[in-house]
């Protein structure tokens, strides 16, 4: 039998492996229960619109494996939480910051640059960044995609959208300019990072328009952004000279205060996160998410269904709920033998 790498049976070597270890536990876990109970998901209209209903009629075994998939994916892609924290930890990690958050509400930047007031909860103070990093006297919000396809026409509209928004708000809120003043903050910066091609290289302009329909989302947003400052009556300046590693740039200032808005790719998302304190470039955090490469999830998504497949079509034919998982749970010595393992 091939050995395969798995983290649930390793010791952890540091903190992203000890969580990552515990979000395995947590989901294989979750997984193997749907082998040892007949509690589906799906009711009829779920049965009729996936098909299950005229797939049992045409062959049992075609039926229990197409139940036994999306039960078990179901179940796996609705649950996500933890990820973007463990990717997080290896971002702080890759450049010199005095403070950095993720998951960041704007609501909360008084309090996260040491302030007393409160701002007015609005649409635009209600906004979520990735990633907000202080360093010296700049102040950088990034909105960060892993791949070139991540979220696609819409999430590059979502992504412009959000710093449309936060143009609006440092535009006409002066509470808003003075809590980042008051802060010593000479320069803002809103960041579209993309860091991965779909090969997993390094993002590059050029790798990104080649998935054109995502690339086109990104541009119609952009052209909102613009839009917007022209309607404000803001004057500002657009580069958009062809480069590898950034598709544009729009500058503009208000109240003295300096604002940046870029999307960049590769190695140039750390570079503008941390605003030219990087560590380590996106090489380096490659390796460190190759070294987090663990075959725990599809393995156990590939037993868990098979062996769904299996209590299905024994219940139906047999009325009886077996398969290796419940022979092995009512077999008190293999029990032993893992419990010593």
């Amino acid at each position: 039998m091939k050995l395969r790498k798995l983290l649930i049976c390793a010791e952890p070597k540091n903190e992203i492996e000890a969580g990552l270890k515990r979000m395995y536990l947590k989901r294989v876990q979750e997984m193997f229960k749907r082998t040892i109970s007949m509690e589906s998901i799906f009711n009829i209209f779920d049965e009729v619109f996936h098909g299950l209903s005229q797939v049992s009629i045409a062959s049992e075994d075609l039926y229990s494996f197409y139940e036994s998939l999306l039960t078990i994916t179901s179940y796996y892609h609705h649950s996500q939480a933890g990820r973007g924290s463990l990717i997080a930890k290896l971002l702080e990690k890759m450049g010199e910051t005095e403070k950095i958050a993720f998951e960041f509400v704007l609501m909360k930047l008084p309090q996260w640059l040491g302030q007393n007031i409160k701002f007015e909860e609005s649409e635009l103070t209600k906004q979520k960044f990735d990633i907000v990093n202080k360093s010296k006297d700049n102040l950088a919000f990034c909105e960060l995609k892993m791949k070139v396809y991540s979220g696609c026409t819409a999430g590059r509209v979502e992504l412009t959208e959000k710093f449309n928004k936060f143009i609006k708000l440092i535009i006409s809120n002066l509470s808003f300019r003075e809590c980042i003043k008051n802060a010593g903050i000479k320069k803002v910066f809103l960041i579209g990072g993309i860091l991965f091609d779909i090969q997993g290289e390094p993002a590059t302009t050029q790798k990104d328009k080649e998935w054109g329909i995502c690339y086109n989302g990104l541009i119609r947003g952009k052209n909102d952004i613009i839009r917007t400052l022209k309607d404000r009556n803001i004057q500002y300046i657009i580069d958009e000279t062809k480069v590898s590693e950034k598709a544009f740039l729009i500058k503009f200032e208000i109240d003295n205060i300096k604002v940046n808005i870029t999307t960049v790719y590769g190695n140039e998302v750390i570079k503008t996160l941390f605003v030219g304190n990087q560590r380590y470039d996106i090489k380096y955090f490659k390796n460190q998410l190759q070294e987090m490469l663990y075959d725990d999830l599809w393995l156990g998504q590939i037993i868990t269904m098979s062996e769904r497949a299996v209590l299905d079509k024994n219940f139906r034919r047999n009325k009886n709920l077996n398969n290796y998982v419940t022979s092995i749970l009512r077999n008190k010595e293999i029990l032993l033998e893992i419990k010593k393992f």
